[in-house]
């Protein structure tokens, strides 16, 4: 229900710019004139509080999808912390997960969204763990640039 109203918020929204967007065209004023040259201004944006919290709720709530991880190491504990201590060492930009399947823990690198992207992380750390596999799992979303 409140990706619902988040999408119907922000259809809108798009509606209001594009109607906007429609009394221009509309007005005959030519494209390149001063009257259609951008300008500094101020919005104003009057919302419903209840829309404020949903959007502070969707951004606070964890988002997987479908997707890809390679799987580098399965064993005992103190042996998959090691191994992904080194790993993150040589690899600070890819994330390891290290979770518990009784009696082992595995240790699965990287966030892939599609087989290929996954085929390319397998290839580039067979050399380091030659056991490697690429496993389906829910990955989190990809953050993006200046986001850390």
């Amino acid at each position: 229900m409140r990706s619902f109203l988040l999408v119907i918020f922000f259809l809108a929204r798009v509606h209001g710019l594009q109607a906007q967007a429609f009394e221009d065209r509309r007005s005959g004023i030519p494209v390149d004139s001063p009257a259609t040259q951008v300008r500094q201004g101020e919005v104003t944006v009057h919302a419903d509080p209840r829309i404020e919290r949903l959007m502070k709720d969707y951004t606070e709530r964890k988002h997987v999808q479908k997707g890809y991880r390679v799987q580098i190491f399965l064993g005992e504990r103190k042996t998959a912390e090691d191994t992904k201590r080194a790993f993150l060492q040589k690899n600070p930009d890819t994330p390891a997960y290290l979770s518990w399947l009784a009696p082992n823990f595995r240790l699965r690198v990287g966030d892939l969204r599609t087989r290929l992207e996954a085929e390319k992380l397998l290839h580039e750390v067979r050399v380091q763990h030659p056991g490697s596999y690429i496993v389906p799992d829910e990955i989190e979303m990809p953050r993006l640039p200046g986001d850390r």
